[in-house]
């Protein structure tokens, strides 16, 4: 169709499927268990046997999933919203520290949920829309599925957004319920200017064609219109329009064969568990006492038996196969960052700790990286809408993952180097920030005035 706003682009169909899956490991037990077949196999698909069936579903039933990608990556936002992020914004953007988008999230859990769909998937996004009944810009987030496509254009020199469609479903009331309909906001540069449309179904009961339903030219205060659009990608290895690999994808895939060797080991466990009776030496006089009287076992219950007869337990050899499996991807998990699983109770030196979290905490970085600057120059953008100066707008969330231990003698030499005219007063509170002696979100201006304002302190 030559007007088709559901077009998808074709990487997106492709990245969809996985970000399926890694949306479901992410999610837990419950969600990967509702799968059914699509994580574990169906055994002895040959044998459509209600018997069959019924094993199926007992072998889903037994198995466990560990949630071990979902507790990771709470575990990473847990270590970059340690400490709360820091923000620099005009006096008439504060109501986006408690309001980003309008419906009443903050812009730390905006941000923190940010981040964690760029740990599942890789990709998200940020579009800043402006409310002409609050005279309020706002800051909408989109998951990477429902950014469906998108078009950038070589600028004297530089690539440009100049298309991007994104989906949305919306509630509409219908008696006591409600209904979704889902639309497309198209944003786009025609003639150098920024342009909205929003897309919904015609007819009545929303069942025909796709056509424009609402269209308008938003614009900076001051401004005639926007020459860009206020959209910007979120990746976990850059912002730009490339979709990148999700930071824990590899600990997804081990984690689903941890899960499928979970269930055989719990199969082998209910076949061959128990252990098996068996009686020998029995003539048929004797076989046929003893089913006509029934066996009973116990070491209150004497089993008479002829002579030469005899009675043992069978017990299956240990089936270690699958056991071995998860134990090796268990330690794999452990490698690639999963440490919520192992935890080592050995003391180490903050130089060792901090080593050891080089591998893990690198790509986390990047993702906190890449999201301070979007919400950077989301932030901006609403500076913008509200004709503000945004050039000293900023948001960064902290980077430093492992609280740094001050001892006394650091502390001495900061203060002895600031006393001798060694470093700046700016210098030294913002060592003492990196410490978490002085609160890091605090402006180190604000703070020496303080130091100055204060009232001297006699002692002896």
């Amino acid at each position: 169709m030559k007007h088709d706003i559901t077009f998808i682009r074709p990487e997106h169909k492709q990245a969809s499927i996985h970000w399926e899956t890694m949306r479901d490991v992410c999610a837990g037990a419950e969600i990967v268990k509702s799968k059914r077949n699509k994580y574990l196999p169906f055994l002895d698909p040959t044998d459509e046997s209600e018997r069959n069936k019924r094993r199926n579903q007992d072998y889903i039933k037994r198995a466990v999933f560990y949630n071990i990608t979902g507790n990771t990556k709470i575990g990473l936002i847990g270590m970059a919203f340690r400490k709360d992020p820091t923000v620099s914004i005009p006096d008439k953007l504060e109501y986006l520290k408690t309001n980003a988008d309008g419906a009443g999230t903050s812009i730390y859990q905006q941000s923190q949920a940010t981040l964690e769909s760029v740990l599942e998937v890789g990709r998200h996004g940020l579009y800043v829309d402006y409310s002409d009944d609050s005279n309020e810009a706002m800051i909408l987030v989109y998951k990477a599925e429902d950014i469906i496509n998108w078009r950038t254009k070589r600028i004297n020199g530089k690539d440009k957004l100049v298309l991007v469609v994104l989906r949305e479903v919306v509630e509409e009331p219908e008696d006591y319920g409600f209904k979704d309909i889902t639309q497309y906001r198209e944003l786009a540069i025609e003639d150098n200017k920024f342009i909205c449309r929003v897309w919904r179904r015609a007819g009545e009961n929303n069942s025909g064609q796709f056509e424009i339903s609402s269209t308008y030219l938003p614009k900076p205060k001051g401004c005639e219109h926007w020459d860009e659009i206020p959209f910007t990608f979120v990746g976990a290895q850059s912002n730009d329009p490339t979709i990148d690999d999700s930071p824990l994808s590899s600990l997804i895939e081990i984690n689903l064969g941890h899960y499928r060797n979970s269930a055989d080991y719990e199969d082998s466990l209910f076949f061959c568990g128990q252990v098996q009776p068996a009686i020998s030496g029995l003539d048929e006089g004797w076989r046929d006492h003893l089913e006509q009287n029934g066996v009973k076992i116990g070491s209150r219950t004497p089993l008479m038996l002829p002579q030469g007869g005899s009675f043992i337990y069978a017990q299956a050899q240990p089936n270690s196969l699958a056991k071995e499996g998860m134990d090796d991807k268990r330690n794999y998990m452990v490698a690639l960052g999963a440490r919520l699983i192992e935890q080592n109770s050995s003391v180490k030196t903050a130089t060792q700790a901090n080593g050891d979290q080089t591998a893990s905490t690198s790509v986390l970085g990047i993702c906190c990286s890449n999201i301070s600057e979007a919400y950077t120059t989301a932030l901006r953008w609403c500076a913008q809408y509200l004709g503000l100066n945004g050039d000293d707008v900023t948001y960064t969330i902290n980077q430093e993952f492992i609280s740094k231990v001050a001892d006394a003698g650091m502390i001495t030499a900061i203060v002895s180097s600031w006393q001798s005219g060694a470093i700046r007063d700016k210098d030294m509170i913002r060592a003492m920030q990196k410490i978490d002696i002085i609160d890091p979100s605090a402006d180190p201006e604000l703070v020496k005035q303080e130091l100055k304002d204060a009232e001297p302190q006699f002692t002896g």
